[in-house]
C-alpha cells in the first residue's frame, strides 16, 4: 500500500514537472512567436512590393470589462521570378490607420527570406535589428520560459529525490 502510494505521488509530481516544462515553451513560443523567423529576416531578409488586400477589426471586451481590441490584414507579395505569396498577420490592438480602406489593394514593403519566402512579414513588423530582437524576442522569452522552468525543474527534482528517498527542499 505505501509503495502504490509513493508511485501514485511520483507521478504526479512529474507530471506537474513537464506540465510546467511544456507550459513555458508554449507561452513562450505564443507570447513572442517564432524568435528565429524574426531573426533570420533580420539577417538575410530581402525587400520585395507587395499590397495589403484584405484586413478586419474587432473591438469587444474581455472578461473583466476591459476593452479589448484584435486585427489581421492580408498582404500578397510577387517574387522577381514570378512566384506569388500571401500570408495572413494577427495581432491585437488596432488597425494601422494606413489600412483603412480596402476598395484597392494598399501598396507596401515585404520583408521575406528568399531561401524559404513563406518567412515574411510586413516591413517595419518585428525588430529592426540584432539588439531589438536580442531584447524583445529572446530576453523577453527566456524571461517567460524561466519563470515556468523553474518550478518545473523544482518538481522533477523533487519528485527524483521523493522516489529514492532523498530529502527534498525546502526541508521541512
Amino acid at each position: 500500500m505505501i509503495m502504490a502510494e509513493k508511485t501514485k505521488k511520483l507521478a504526479i509530481s512529474t507530471l506537474k514537472g513537464i506540465a510546467f516544462l511544456i507550459g513555458g515553451f508554449w507561452f513562450g513560443y505564443q507570447f513572442t512567436g517564432n524568435p528565429f523567423d524574426d531573426l533570420i529576416l533580420i539577417l538575410k531578409g530581402e525587400i520585395a512590393q507587395g499590397f495589403v488586400v484584405n484586413g478586419w477589426e474587432d473591438a469587444g471586451e474581455d472578461d473583466r470589462g476591459h476593452a479589448k481590441s484584435s486585427y489581421g490584414v492580408t498582404y500578397k507579395f510577387r517574387l522577381p521570378d514570378g512566384r506569388e505569396f500571401s500570408h495572413d498577420v494577427k495581432g491585437s490592438g488596432q488597425l494601422n490607420s494606413d489600412f483603412s480602406d480596402f476598395s484597392q489593394p494598399i501598396p507596401v514593403e515585404i520583408e521575406y527570406l528568399p531561401s524559404d519566402p513563406s518567412v515574411s512579414r510586413l516591413k517595419g513588423d518585428g525588430s529592426p535589428n540584432l539588439f531589438d530582437w536580442l531584447w524583445r524576442k529572446l530576453g523577453l522569452s527566456i524571461v517567460i520560459f524561466v519563470q515556468l522552468l523553474f518550478p518545473g525543474a523544482l518538481t522533477l527534482r523533487n519528485a527524483f529525490r521523493e522516489y529514492h528517498d532523498y530529502p527534498t527542499w525546502p526541508r521541512e
